[in-house]
């Protein structure tokens, strides 16, 4: 018995916060990079660097939404949703190359021993980036609460590292101006490089555990099942229980054992209520449930 997926309410919403997304992103960039060139800060470069990808990252999440949340099709029985994931593993690529190349450029940049100029205005720049990315983190919070999508997710995770690299990024210039020393600016571009990597590694984890179908976390399972068990009395087991989760949709299906003695009509009438009610007290499930009678395995 199957439940037809209900189509996706906030396409519009996640779409426009996307755009502008990638306008808070490419403003930063150009911000921090024109500043972070000019006075010659690595820390800054780091900066716009990590705003340079969130661009791109926000331009693929972009467009994958719109391919994610278009309906099932004779071709593609259950969504567009891995679309989605595929978008979330091509970013932590990006990523992990963004962040090899900072540390790469780093250690260039303190063996060259280059002096900063322009302190001031990078400080100026990076308090301006500070609380434009954290009023934006505030947006995607919500947006991501509502929807549980995995690219708004991976979006809020972007800009929220920035927040705290950015204010790394203060700190590196304060001690560089007060000790005179680079030292202090490419120890935070590596660290913030070190934390990209971190986080991409979390994104790559993620993605690949939806592209090979991982089943939900176990804690969640035990309340479908109990959820299944506790419906009626007429419902003796559950077996060949099966879960996986694309994009935000989670796929639920089973076998429902139940009183022999009931007849084909009330016992189908009990299963589309038990399906129902999953998907009620499960948001964003797509339940497919197949009663047995009492007594037999398939």
């Amino acid at each position: 018995m199957h439940m037809p997926a209900k189509p996706t309410t906030n396409s519009k919403t996640n779409s426009g916060i996307l755009r502008w997304s990638m306008a808070v992103a490419s403003f930063l960039a150009f911000l921090k990079l024109t500043v972070g060139l000019l006075s010659n800060s690595m820390s800054l470069l780091a900066s716009a660097v990590d705003s340079l990808m969130d661009v791109l990252v926000s331009l693929v999440n972009f467009l994958s939404l719109k391919e994610a949340e278009k309906p099932a099709d004779h071709d593609h029985a259950y969504g567009h949703g891995k679309i989605e994931s595929l978008a979330s593993l091509f970013q932590s690529i990006i990523i992990s190359a963004g962040g090899i190349y900072l540390i790469i450029e780093s250690v260039h940049r303190l063996v060259l021993g280059e002096p900063i100029v322009m302190i001031r205005a990078g400080i100026v720049v990076m308090v301006i980036s500070i609380v434009i990315t954290y009023l934006h983190t505030v947006q995607l919070d919500r947006a991501a609460k509502k929807s549980q999508s995995l690219i708004l997710k991976t979006e809020k995770l972007h800009f929220t590292t920035d927040v705290w690299t950015n204010l790394g990024v203060i700190g590196a210039l304060l001690l560089a101006h007060v000790t005179g020393q680079i030292f202090w600016d490419v120890l935070v571009a590596v660290i913030v490089a070190g934390y990209i990597l971190s986080q991409s590694l979390h994104i790559l984890k993620h993605s690949v555990d939806e592209l090979i179908d991982r089943a939900l976390p176990d804690e969640e399972q035990d309340r479908i099942k109990q959820i299944v068990m506790n419906f009626s009395p007429k419902i003796v087991g559950i077996h060949n229980f099966r879960t996986r989760k694309i994009s935000q949709k989670k796929f639920i299906e089973f076998h429902v054992e139940m009183d022999r003695h009931l007849s084909f009509e009330k016992a189908h009438d009990l299963t589309e209520d038990l399906i129902e009610e999953i998907e009620r007290q499960i948001p964003d499930s797509d339940v497919m449930a197949h009663y047995d009678p009492e007594g037999t395995l398939r």
